[in-house]
């Protein structure tokens, strides 16, 4: 053992003799996001080893261990874990943003936008809802769903009439459209799916001649664009996809099919590395 480690379990042993009572993590989390504000990365650890014993799966020890981690894709995943398990507590709106943040760095604007307008919506009274807004903005324009970000920003304005917000010189309000009240939107978010299972590796099907039983459908648009857009975004990370017209209430819908799987296991396997790797969700769809 190394004496950096030596070091760390003497302060943790201390920390355990000198600690709070069981019953404070609420007050213990509050001290350990404080301290990683403050830069003091060696007690967050301390603090953190402790927290992670007592009760792993608090939901501020989750998210205190999505701050100090310096993979922004381990990150991602502890924040997703946030949203979709822990959608009441006080950290939801922190891990929407830092999930918007880090698919907007990724270049993968589709998703990034989709969790700051749910920050947006729900998290009114977020400190940083500026800046969520005008990344939501420049998302959208970056994906070129310019009619959305309009339909957007008139929704943001009737929601934050007193806020002045950076937007962007691309758009001309003009454009906007009138609301003349809110869209009806339940006062929290919905219930959260169920937590991811184990991702699966190198199950993605190459070939674009279906041989399996299932393939997944990861998008519906009304816009062949923004489907072929989403498929390129897929098809990065090695997966193949095939775009499917299919004809509703008379009008044309662009389907992304992704992969050929020989059983539901495998399709679902996939369906929770795209989860993971780029936020999109999609479910297993039956090969006639």
């Amino acid at each position: 053992m190394g004496q950096t480690s030596l070091i760390k379990l003497a302060l943790l042993l201390l920390a355990l003799i000198m600690g709070m009572p069981v019953n404070s993590h609420g007050q213990d989390v509050a001290g350990l996001l404080l301290l990683i504000r403050q830069g003091k990365v060696d007690s967050a650890e301390v603090l953190i080893a402790r927290l992670s014993f007592d009760q792993p799966g608090h939901p501020g020890v989750r998210y205190a261990r999505a701050l100090m981690q310096s993979d922004a894709l381990v990150a991602a995943g502890l924040y997703k874990d946030i949203v979709r398990n822990h959608s009441r507590s006080q950290y939801m709106a922190g891990s929407l943003m830092h999930l918007g943040e880090y698919y907007y760095a990724q270049g993968l604007y589709v998703q990034s936008r989709q969790f700051f307008m749910r920050l947006i919506r729900f998290h009114p009274d977020y400190p940083d809802i500026v800046n969520a807004v005008n990344l939501s903005l420049r998302a959208g324009i970056a994906s070129r769903q310019i009619d959305s970000v309009y339909i957007d920003l008139a929704e943001i304005t009737a929601r934050y009439p007193d806020t002045a917000f950076d937007i962007p010189e691309e758009l001309d309000l003009t454009r906007m459209p009138r609301r003349s009240k809110l869209p009806h939107e339940p006062a929290v978010p919905p219930a959260a799916p169920a937590p991811l299972r184990g991702l699966g590796e190198g199950l993605g099907s190459k070939s674009n001649q279906l041989q399996g039983n299932y393939t997944l459908q990861a998008g519906a648009f009304g816009d062949y664009n923004n489907a072929r857009r989403l498929a390129d975004q897929i098809e990065s990370i090695g997966y193949s996809t095939t775009i499917k017209e299919r004809r509703s209430n008379g009008k044309v819908l662009y389907l992304i099919m992704v992969g050929d799987y020989q059983d539901r296991t495998a399709a679902m396997s996939v369906a929770d590395m795209l989860e993971a790797a780029l936020g999109i969700p999609s479910f297993p769809v039956a090969i006639n």
